[in-house]
């Protein structure tokens, strides 16, 4: 009795945890091939001549492009590397192909800029006047700024006279922020009265530096003493970045991401030691976003696009409705021909099989793996095996009670002779896949990954977990009889 309530017990437990979780199914991730999309492979090469691909570099770059797809809104991106200098992207569910599309062709380019030699030259604007036409001005030209961070989609600053929340180390706004430089050098804002009404790229045309000059990664969110953000920069040459900032002083470096503005923090003082701290009244948001608009524009590679697939909306969700159709319809007929041929063990087999479909839809959930047509494939696959095992397991057990053993000791023996088999036919599966998983390339490594945790629920759910469900009815008496095995007792009596 106390074995028929345990088997009870069990089998209620999981059946009620299976049906309170199957509304989180819908949160499965879905890929390219069943949502919608498009797929991208990029070939890399160096930004310098001369300079060779390195794997660093290409990982690098890889997180650049994720950050990039993420910051567009796009539907979980997923990038990976292939061979030495290969980056494929796959972005589902995308609304705007074109506009996605445009945006990653190429790399962001970030440049620092000056006014040096521009139509609207700060050099020279020392003077008290300029000064006052500068404050008059801060208004309009913190309105042109804020205009220009929503149209490029960068930091919104505040309107104000602190409309331009971007200070460094030692660097001012040219809105009139107040700074104080740690070095206790002063000096002037640039005039950017006149500045304020002409394009950015022309006011600021000459470009001190670009990507390349910055550290990869280089970009970082720091707080100061009073608890506000900061975003420190470093660059690789510390003596021409002391060189820029000495001819600099009192003038904007103003930086730009694909030719739109994000800021125009002002020189303070030299710069020696390669490093310079952006600040002002950021928020921790804001102070995020330009640290990563900085390491995106600071590509180490260039970006290519070789190859490019496109998947409609309406074309994946019909692939998904008949890859769903196609399983369910196997799913069922498996385990009508289970209970058909084996009885009552078939039907406890029918029941750890929906166990497992469970677990691993529940594993897709819990690692936010995305699910592919390959990855269904081989969901299925796992099913069959599953199957394959419970198959083995019964038809030893079977043999051993056609040999006249009661049901007890053929289930013993069936369930120890079967046990290395099944797993010798598990492991060399496992090993093919890893072989797959080391040496393919995308779908080819998203389907062994997942015929791999496949088998392993499924030697946990139809191996260990089947056999101790029947051993609860066998060893409570409660299927005694051949029968409920599938076999005749004419067929035990013959042997």
């Amino acid at each position: 009795m106390k074995r028929l309530i345990s088997f009870v017990v069990v089998i209620l437990v999981v059946a009620g945890v299976i049906g309170a979780t199957t509304p989180l199914f819908k949160d499965i991730r879905l890929g390219l091939d069943l949502k919608g999309g498009f797929e991208i492979l990029y070939q890399a090469t160096p930004t310098t001549q001369g300079e060779a691909v390195t794997r660093e570099s290409l990982i690098q770059t890889a997180k650049s492009l994720e950050q990039r797809a993420n910051a567009l809104g796009t539907s979980e991106p997923e990038i990976t590397t292939e061979g030495s200098d290969r980056i494929r992207l796959r972005i589902a569910g995308v609304t705007d192909e074109a506009t996605v599309r445009q945006t990653m062709k190429e790399p962001a380019e970030l440049t620092f800029r000056s006014m040096s030699g521009c139509p609207v030259d700060s050099s020279g604007t020392n003077s008290k006047d300029q000064t006052s036409s500068t404050e008059k001005s801060t208004d309009k030209g913190a309105a042109k700024s804020t205009t220009t961070s929503k149209a490029s989609g960068t930091t919104e600053t505040k309107s104000g006279s602190d409309s331009n929340p971007v200070s460094a180390q030692t660097v001012g706004s040219p809105e009139g922020v107040e700074v104080t430089p740690s070095t206790g050098e002063e000096s002037v804002p640039a005039d950017t009265n006149a500045a304020a009404n002409q394009d950015p790229l022309k006011v600021y045309c000459k470009v001190e530096m670009t990507g390349n000059d910055f550290k990869e990664n280089g970009a970082s969110v720091v707080y100061n003493q009073l608890n506000q953000p900061e975003i420190v920069i470093k660059v690789k040459d510390a003596q021409k970045f002391a060189e820029i900032t000495k001819r600099l002083i009192g003038q904007p470096l103003a930086i730009f991401l694909n030719d739109d503005l994000l800021s125009a923090p002002t020189v303070r003082a030299q710069l020696t030691d390669g490093t310079a701290s952006i600040s002002g009244n950021y928020t921790a948001q804001e102070a995020q976003q330009l640290k990563d608009q900085i390491n995106l524009g600071a590509l180490p590679l260039k970006l290519t696009e070789i190859y490019s697939q496109s998947v409609g909306a309406s074309l994946g969700q019909q692939s998904l409705h008949d890859t769903l159709r196609a399983g369910i319809i196997a799913s069922i007929i498996i385990l009508l021909f289970m209970v058909f041929v084996y009885r009552v063990p078939g039907l406890l087999s029918a029941f750890c099989i929906i166990v497992y479909i469970w677990l691993t839809l529940m594993i897709f959930i819990a690692g936010d793996f995305t699910l592919t047509l390959p990855g269904i494939a081989a969901f299925i696959l796992g099913v069959g095996m599953a199957v394959d095992a419970n198959i083995i397991t019964f038809e030893r057990i079977k043999d051993e009670i056609r040999t006249g053993k009661s049901i007890p000791s053929a289930f013993k023996a069936g369930s120890r002779s079967s046990f290395g088999t099944v797993m010798d036919a598990n492991l060399t599966t496992i090993i093919a896949a890893a072989v797959m998983f080391g040496l393919g390339t995308g779908a080819v490594r998203g389907f062994a990954l997942v015929l791999i945790f496949n088998i392993l629920v499924s030697i946990a759910s139809n191996l260990f977990f089947s056999r101790y469900l029947l051993s609860l009815l066998i060893k409570g008496k409660l299927i005694d009889k051949p029968e409920y095995f599938g076999v005749k007792e004419s067929e035990r009596s013959a042997l």
